[in-house]
C-alpha cells in the first residue's frame, strides 16, 4: 500500500524519477498488442544498450496537472522494426559505399567502412526501430483511502503516437517492473531470487552497472503451489531448487515466530546434490543447523546425529509394508508369472488386531517371507524371534516332520520361533500339506502364503529368492523405526529432510521413493478425513518426467500421479525438476502456477512450452542461451514473464536461514 498522492505521482516516483528510467526515443507506431519505438544509437549508448527482451515504458504523462495521461504502458523489445524513411537512407548508404569501390581499383577495407557521410545524413542514419510487444498497463488506483500502483495486462486507450516518449526502466526502477506482484495477493512475503538479466552477453548492462537490479517473488507463491524447474543438466536446476529451499525454511521460522504452524520440506535427492556439499556452492542444506535438518542415507553410522541411517530392517514386523513393496518391485526381474503379480497385490499388514482370522493367516505367510530372506543371505537382528499361531491338532505334525519343539508365546495357540526355526517350521508345512494334510494345506492354500512360498522355493527357470540380492545392501537390522513415519515426525515439525537415495539401484531407489511418497499420501489423507488441518509439507522430486508421464497419470493408483493430482488440497507444494517438458503430463503441467525455464536444447520442448503463457516469445533465447542459472521465470503473483540469473546458493544465504532460526553465523 501507499500513501494518498496526486494522479499520476505515485507512477512518476516509482517508474519515471530520472535515477529509475531513461529516455531512450519515442512511439512511431501503436496498437493493441504491438509497438514500433524509434530510437537513436546515442540514446541506446547512454542507456547502456538496449537488448532483446528488455523492458520499455512508454508514457504520455507529462508535468501538465491537467493531463488526463496518468498511466505507463509496459514494452517488451522483440526484435528491430524497419522505419519509414530507412530505405532512402540505405540507398544513400548504398550509393556511398558503391562511390567507394568505384574509386580505387583495389579499394582498403578502411577505404569502404571510413565513407563519408556529411553529418545530417550521418545523423539520420543513426535512428533505428524497435518491435516491441505490449505486455499492459501501469496505473494507479484507490484501495481503503490509498493509492497504489496496480497492472493491466492489456491497454484501454491509446492516445496519439506524439504523446509518448519511450524510457527504458534501470536501477530501483528496473527492479520495481522486474519485482512487480499483483496487489490483489492475500499474503505477500518479499525475497531476492536473483538480478534481471536480459541477455546472455552482459558487456554492456555491466559497464552502465545495470547488471544487478534485484527480482523479487513472493515466496508465498511457493508454498502449497506446483513449481517447475525446467532445463538440461548443469544448467542451474539445482542451484534454484537450494534457493528455494532455503528461502522456504526462512518462511517456515517467521511463520512459527508468528504463532503459526512450521513447513516441512522433503526432498528426494538421487544425485547426491542436495545432501552434500559441492564445489559449486560451496556448502550444503545441512549447513542451516543441524537440528534443522534430516539427512537419511544408506551406510550411516550413528556418528552425526542430523544423519539417520535409510537401510530398512527387512525383519522388522513394523516395516513389513515397505519391505513387501520393496520386494514386490524387485521381483519384476522375474518376468510376468503369476506369482509375482500375486505377491504384489498382497498386504502383510495386520490392520485389524481384532480381527483374529486374518492375523493368523498374515503372521504364517510372513514365515515364509522371512524364509525368504533367511535364503538370501539377509542376518537378522540379534534375538529375532517371531509369534506364530499353530494348529493344536498341526503342532504336533510340525514338530515331529521339523525335529523342533515348539515353544509357547503369550498368546494361547502362538509360539515363538527364531529363524531357523521358523525356516523349518516353511518346509515342514509345505511338505505336510504336499502329503494331504489337510491342516497344513489351510496353511498353504491362503493366498498370502501361495503367493511367497515361490520365493522360497522357485521352479525351475524362475530365481526367487535370488532377485533379492539387490536388497541386501539396502538392509540395516539395526533399524528400529519404520522410516517412512519417522520421516513424516520431522515434517510435521518443520524439518528439513533429504533422502540420500545416489546410491543403490534404480529399481530400488524407485520402489524405496515411492514407499516414502505413498506414506506421507496416507498420513495427509488421514489428517484430512479427520478434520484436521494438514502441516504444510513441501516436496522436491527431480527427473519429473519419469514420475508425471502422460501413460503414468491414466494410472489412478501410482502414487506420483495420486501426488500430483491431491497435493494442493492436502497442503502439499511440489517442485518437480525435469529437462522433457513434454514428458511431464499436461494435467500436471496446467496446474504448475510458478515456472523457471533455463536452458532447453531441442524445438519439440520449446513448443511444448510455448503453450503456457508467452514462453514461445522467449524460444530462441532459451535455445541458444547456455548459461547457468541464467532463467525465464513466471509466478503466480507476477503478471509476466521476467528474465532472471538466479542468485547463487552461497553461503550468505546460509547464513540467513541460520539466523531466522536464531543461529550464529557460519565461520569463516
Amino acid at each position: 500500500m501507499f500513501e494518498q498522492l496526486k494522479p499520476g505521482a505515485l507512477l512518476r516516483d516509482k517508474l519515471l524519477a530520472a535515477d529509475r528510467a531513461i529516455r531512450i526515443g519515442g512511439v512511431q507506431h501503436l496498437d493493441f498488442e504491438f509497438a514500433t519505438v524509434v530510437t537513436h544509437d546515442r540514446w541506446k549508448h547512454d542507456a547502456g544498450g538496449i537488448p532483446q527482451f528488455s523492458f520499455l515504458l512508454a508514457t504520455a504523462i507529462d508535468d501538465d496537472p491537467a493531463s488526463d495521461s496518468d498511466e505507463v504502458l509496459l514494452l517488451r523489445v522483440e526484435d528491430t522494426a524497419p522505419l519509414s524513411l530507412e530505405t532512402d537512407l540505405h540507398a544513400v548508404r548504398e550509393e556511398a559505399l558503391r562511390n567507394a569501390l568505384s574509386k580505387d581499383e583495389k579499394p582498403t577495407p578502411q577505404q569502404v567502412l571510413d565513407v563519408a557521410l556529411d553529418p545530417f545524413t550521418r545523423n539520420r542514419a543513426a535512428y533505428t526501430g524497435l518491435k516491441c510487444r505490449v505486455l499492459g498497463t501501469f496505473y494507479e488506483e484507490q484501495a481503503e483511502g490509498q493509492t497504489r500502483i496496480v497492472f493491466g495486462s492489456d491497454i484501454d486507450n491509446y492516445y496519439a503516437i506524439a504523446s509518448y516518449r519511450v524510457l527504458k526502466p534501470i536501477n530501483d526502477g528496473l527492479s520495481f517492473v522486474a519485482s512487480f506482484l499483483k496487489p490483489d495477493q492475500a499474503e505477500v512475503q518479499r525475497v531476492r531470487i536473483g538480478a534481471v538479466r536480459f541477455a546472455a552477453t552482459q558487456r554492456r548492462a555491466r559497464t552502465a552497472g545495470q547488471d544487478d537490479a534485484p527480482v523479487e517473488i513472493n515466496m508465498k507463491d511457493f508454498i502449497g503451489h506446483k513449481t517447475a524447474l525446467l532445463g538440461m543438466t548443469r544448467t542451474g536446476k539445482s542451484n534454484t531448487a537450494k534457493v528455494l529451499i532455503a528461502r522456504t525454511f526462512i518462511a517456515s521460522q517467521e511463520r512459527v515466530d508468528a504463532g503459526g504452524s512450521p513447513i516441512g520440506q522433503l526432498i528426494f535427492d538421487p544425485q547426491g546434490e542436495y545432501a552434500n556439499a559441492n564445489t559449486q556452492d560451496g556448502t550444503e542444506i545441512a549447513a542451516i543447523g543441524a537440528d534443522h535438518v534430516r539427512i537419511f542415507k544408506f551406510g550411516a553410522d550413528g556418528s552425526e546425529p542430523h544423519v539417520r541411517p535409510l537401510g530398512i530392517n527387512f525383519y522388522d514386523e513394523k516395516q513389513i509394508e515397505m519391505v513387501q513393496g520393496m520386494v514386490a518391485d524387485i521381483l519384476l526381474t522375474d518376468g510376468a508369472s503369476g506369482y509375482v503379480k500375486d505377491f504384489g497385490q498382497t498386504s502383510f499388514a495386520i490392520e485389524d488386531p481384532n480381527d483374529r482370522s486374518t492375523a493368523t493367516r498374515v503372521k504364517r505367510a510372513r514365515l515364509v517371507l522371512y524364509s525368504a530372506l533367511k535364503q538370501a543371505g539377509f542376518a537378522p537382528p540379534a534375538g529375532w524371534t517371531i509369534d506364530v499361531p499353530v494348529n493344536k491338532d498341526l503342532k504336533p505334525d510340525v514338530e515331529q516332520e521339523a525335529s523342533i519343539s515348539l515353544t509357547p508365546a503369550g498368546a494361547p495357540g502362538s509360539y515363538r520361533l527364531t529363524l531357523d526355526q521358523a525356516e523349518k517350521v516353511v518346509k515342514a508345512v509345505a511338505k505336510l500339506s504336499d502329503g494331504g494334510n489337510t491342516h497344513a494345506q489351510e496353511w498353504t492354500k491362503d493366498p498370502r502364503w501361495s503367493a511367497t512360498y515361490p520365493i522360497y522355493a522357485p521352479t525351475s527357470g524362475r530365481r526367487g529368492w535370488r532377485n533379492l540380492f539387490e536388497l541386501k545392501p539396502f538392509h540395516n537390522s539395526a533399524t528400529k523405526h519404520d522410516i517412512t513415519e519417522e520421516i513424516y515426525t520431522y515434517l510435521v515439525e518443520g524439518k528439513i529432510v533429504i533422502v540420500d537415495l545416489h546410491i543403490g539401484t534404480a529399481k530400488v531407489i524407485t520402489s524405496l521413493s515411492e514407499n516414502i511418497a505413498a506414506s506421507l499420501l496416507v498420513n495427509q489423507t488421514k489428517k484430512f478425513t479427520n478434520a484436521e488441518e494438514p502441516p504444510s509439507i513441501q516436496l522436491m522430486l527431480e527427473e519429473a518426467h519419469n514420475l508425471f508421464d502422460t501413460e503414468k497419470y491414466k494410472k489412478d493408483g501410482d502414487v506420483w500421479v495420486r501426488l500430483a493430482k491431491e497435493a494442493s488440497k492436502l497442503k502439499l507444494g511440489m517442485t518437480y525438476a525435469t529437462q522433457e517438458v513434454s514428458g511431464v503430463a499436461h494435467q500436471v503441467r496446467a496446474n504448475t502456477v510458478n515456472w523457471v525455464v533455463a536452458h532447453l536444447n531441442n524445438d519439440r520442448e520449446l513448443r511444448e512450452l510455448g503453450g503456457f503463457y508467452d514462453f514461445a516469445a522467449h524460444a530462441p533465447a532459451i535455445k541458444s542461451s547456455e548459461d547457468k542459472g541464467y532463467v525465464r521465470l513466471k509466478t503466480l503473483s507476477s503478471p509476466y514473464i521476467v528474465p532472471v540469473q538466479i542468485d547463487v546458493y552461497s553461503r550468505d544465504l546460509v547464513n540467513l536461514a541460520r539466523a531466522s532460526a536464531g543461529l550464529p553465523a557460519l565461520e569463516d
